[in-house]
């Protein structure tokens, strides 16, 4: 499966990332090169105070050529070897790949990127996967008049010599790049899944976003925003809202968030920012929500709510439901599933457990394709899964299929913490 959700994940088993390093002796030997319109910001020599790493001071000197040809590879910060990264591509073309359903975070992100490559003389394209289907993701798109390219059959994608991921656990991807098409930049807050080997790898789990990731390289890197520019506006406004989305509004922000926004909040549109973040509640979403609170499924702390077929456009609506239902008294985990586009079982788990992992619960519950890839997976508070229905989606008695698919789900669910079947739940969560 190639697809993602504000809360999807999918990857291979759990290996660390590992990123192919130039030799001291390489380094030494490569600079960066001056990039174009090259900004300064406040505060833009003050030492780092990264949470990945310690970093070493910078000199005064922004472009920092000489400085960083003094270094290896693994003493600089990880704005720095971005820039490096981005160098090396310099007068190439990349490809900037949004997995999944596109959320605030991997827009923002992407568009962040593409400002920093257009330094380098480097032709961008922002490609996604999935269409734009969250009413809060739609506003972004439009309000800020978003250049987002929609992969179909026809995209091209033999010129291109670089593709980068933000915001994803694995490098898949639902289309096949030409052989001399590298991998520049992967930047991600996710659990490190899988093998990831490009120019640049940067993965950060202690980060609550990766827009947050982001505004550390503008703050200690040698090109950040500096002249309120439209543009630069433009892409602080979706970084913010980036982070306040993929954060639970600051909930589970970490450091490198509160102070990726003290400095994105120079140049945000305050008016935008707001308006986007509070577009109503599309009346699909609503109605979703009604039919999870009629079909819930209390057992102990946990609920469930099998919420039937979902149109394809409406499948954000199962995480809204999931978040809605979690607000409940006496209850900390909640999964909300449907069958969405007649394709696959789409699920949503939200927690406020201090002992509950999504991403290891999921993993148990559903386990491995034949590829070995997992059918769920998480973070922190949130976890989603993904099931496709292969043959059965040729089932014409829809009725028939949803029964076979909840009593399968749900007895997944009741083995996994030790309830039995036969101790039904009327809708009220009383014993019956």
């Amino acid at each position: 499966m190639k697809r993602k959700g504000d809360d999807r994940v999918r990857a291979t088993a759990p290996v660390k990332a590992s990123v192919k390093a130039p030799t001291q002796s390489q380094s030494q030997s490569q600079s960066l090169g001056r990039p174009q319109q090259n900004g300064v910001r406040p505060g833009a020599n003050a030492p780092s105070k990264s949470v990945l790493t310690r970093q070493p001071s910078r000199p005064e000197n922004t472009d920092l050529p000489a400085a960083m040809s003094a270094q290896t590879d693994v003493e600089q910060s990880p704005a720095i070897r971005l820039h490096r990264a981005l160098a090396k591509a310099r007068g190439k073309r990349l490809l900037i790949c949004i997995k999944g359903y596109p959320d605030p975070d991997n827009i923002g992100t992407s568009l962040c990127l593409q400002w920093m490559a257009r330094r380098y003389d480097i032709d961008t394209t922002i490609v996604h996967f999935e269409a734009i289907s969250h009413h809060e993701n739609k506003a972004l798109v439009k309000k800020l008049d978003l250049d987002l390219v929609e992969y179909d059959d026809n995209f091209d994608v033999s010129n291109f010599d670089y593709y980068a991921i933000n915001d994803s656990q694995t490098i898949d991807l639902p289309l096949e790049l030409p052989p001399k098409c590298r991998l520049l930049a992967f930047i991600d807050h996710h659990k490190t899944l899988g093998s990831v080997e490009g120019e640049f790898v940067d993965i950060r789990e202690n980060a609550g976003s990766t827009s947050g990731i982001y505004g550390e390289y503008l703050i200690e890197g040698p090109v950040g925003f500096s002249d309120n520019s439209a543009e630069e506006s433009r892409i602080a406004t979706a970084l913010m809202h980036g982070i306040r989305s993929d954060t639970d509004n600051f909930v589970t922000a970490q450091p490198i968030d509160y102070r990726s926004s003290e400095y994105f909040a120079q140049f945000v549109d305050k008016d935008l920012l707001s308006l986007i973040s509070h577009q109503s509640i599309p009346a699909k979403t609503m109605d979703l929500t009604q039919v999870a609170l009629q079909r819930k499924d209390i057992r102990g702390t946990f609920m469930f709510s099998g919420v039937g077929f979902v149109r394809d456009e409406d499948r954000d609506g199962i995480g809204q439901c999931a978040d809605y239902l979690l607000h409940r008294e006496g209850i900390d985990t909640v999964v909300v599933y449907g069958v969405v586009g007649n394709q696959f079982i789409d699920g949503s788990l939200r927690t406020k457990s201090h002992t509950l992992d999504p991403d290891r619960w999921l993993k148990d519950v559903f386990g491995v394709d034949e590829n070995g890839k997992y059918y769920g997976g998480g973070r922190k508070d949130k976890g989603g899964f993904q099931i496709p229905l292969g043959v059965f989606a040729r089932c014409n008695d829809r009725e028939l299929l949803w029964i076979l698919i909840k009593k399968t789900i749900d007895e997944l669910f009741y083995q996994k913490i030790g309830i039995e079947e036969s101790s039904s739940i009327d809708n009220d969560g009383q014993k019956v």
